[in-house]
């Protein structure tokens, strides 16, 4: 099916735009026509079995939040409705870190509208968590700081924000078939996290791995021999943390044309890039405020521009069909336009500190605005002045050919299976 056959059905038929666009339906062929079918009923047999299992886990586990977050999950999956199991997911708080269902949206290259089914099983890390909580109580200060005029910042959005430390010790479908996550910020329904916000996941030995197996050959191959010194975890840690705080911060339910309606659903195929995008750089400038604020300690903010620009090689190298690979091609040309990061003579890929802040701040203010107003023509004139493979990262990627994409987890748990 073509986005011209899907928009034309919508338009004949308004009254199943809803459905159509909706995150939990499949679109098949009807006869002549088209229908959504709800994955409660497509996926039917396969998400009775999973929601057997979930409420004999219910009955089996002693922690009460996780036991009332699978028995509302297990209910979801069979009404195709999460929102009480997302709120219930806020409050889940025991030694275990569960999340399962249709979640993420990258795998609709369409346009972004269809969830695709995943799962992760963490234990937490309640010291390293609790050194973090601090951050969770500047969120309102973030937003009120935000590059862009007050009318278009979210100020009434929920601003509870659990930030939780965890080892990954196992994962499935969406985030086990690709690009293996660093980190997670749930639940993605807006209506959430206006009501309570949302919470963030921190996945630290996958984070460890990619750091030593990924980003610091990446380093060698992208930064001026002078200045690879200044890769630093504790930067790319936190850059990791700050993007995830940052998907909850910025315009989320927005108005157009006088009608409710969100980024995501106006952004359409775009939207996943731009969040990405957003996320990245709102992350950086939130790092630079609260280092100045005196809340963020000022080693990770010196160290942060290597870390950030080696960081986006490795995340570019996923490819430009990926949300996390536009996002960062766009990013990387800009701030190259602007200053900020500067390519060598010798093909190396260095930030320019006097300019560097700046670039960052202005590209914030390009992609918040452009999500504040819902602006599908503005995405699409960005996306293609700065979505281009130049040269010479086509060069550095060509560098890095030697240097693993990413790492594959073998965990524990693939041995019962």
């Amino acid at each position: 099916m073509s986005k011209e056959e899907f928009e034309a059905w919508i338009a004949e038929h308004p009254e199943d735009e809803e459905a159509f666009t909706g995150l939990y339906t499949v679109i098949v062929r009807d006869g002549d026509g088209l229908k959504a079918v709800p994955y409660s009923e497509y996926y039917g047999e396969k998400l009775q079995a999973a929601a057997a299992e979930m409420r004999a886990a219910a009955r089996a586990t002693t922690d009460v939040t996780l036991k009332v977050y699978l028995e509302s999950r297990a209910d979801a999956l069979l009404s195709d409705d999460y929102y009480q199991s997302d709120l219930d997911w806020m409050d889940l708080d025991g030694d275990l870190e569960v999340v399962l269902g249709p979640i993420e949206t990258y795998e609709d290259q369409l346009f972004g509208y269809k969830a695709a089914f995943e799962a992760f099983l963490c234990v937490v890390n309640p010291e390293d968590g609790a050194a973090l909580a601090k951050y969770k109580g500047e969120l309102p200060f973030l937003e009120r700081n935000l590059p862009i005029d007050d009318q278009y910042k979210n100020l009434d959005r929920g601003s509870e924000s659990p930030i939780r430390v965890a080892d990954t010790y196992f994962t499935a479908g969406d985030t086990r078939a690709g690009v293996q996550t660093l980190a997670f910020n749930l639940p993605n329904d807006e209506r959430v996290r206006e009501a309570k916000g949302s919470k963030k996941v921190m996945l630290k030995n996958i984070i460890r791995a990619k750091y030593e197996a990924v980003l610091t050959p990446i380093a060698e191959e992208i930064l001026p021999e002078a200045e690879r010194s200044h890769l630093y975890f504790d930067s790319y840690f936190n850059f990791i943390l700050f993007h995830e705080l940052s998907h909850g911060l910025g315009p989320g339910m927005i108005t157009v044309d006088g009608e409710e309606t969100e980024v995501r659903l106006e952004l359409k195929d775009l939207y996943s890039a731009f969040e990405e995008a957003k996320a990245d750089v709102a992350g950086v400038y939130n790092l630079y405020l609260l280092t100045d604020k005196g809340v963020m300690d000022s080693e990770i903010a010196t160290h942060l521009p290597w870390t950030f620009v080696a960081g986006l090689f490795r995340s570019g190298r996923f490819g430009t069909s990926s949300a996390h690979g536009q996002g960062v091609v766009m990013q990387l040309n800009y701030l190259v336009e602007k200053g900020a990061v500067e390519i060598t003579e010798e093909g190396w890929f260095r930030p320019v500190p006097d300019y560097f802040r700046a670039g960052i701040r202005d590209l914030a203010h390009e992609l918040l605005m452009i999500q504040a107003l819902g602006d599908y023509e503005a995405a699409q004139a960005f996306h293609s002045r700065y979505m281009v493979v130049t040269p010479q990262i086509q060069q550095a990627y060509d560098q890095l050919k030697s240097i693993p994409v990413d790492v594959d987890p073998i965990y524990a748990v693939d041995a019962l299976h």
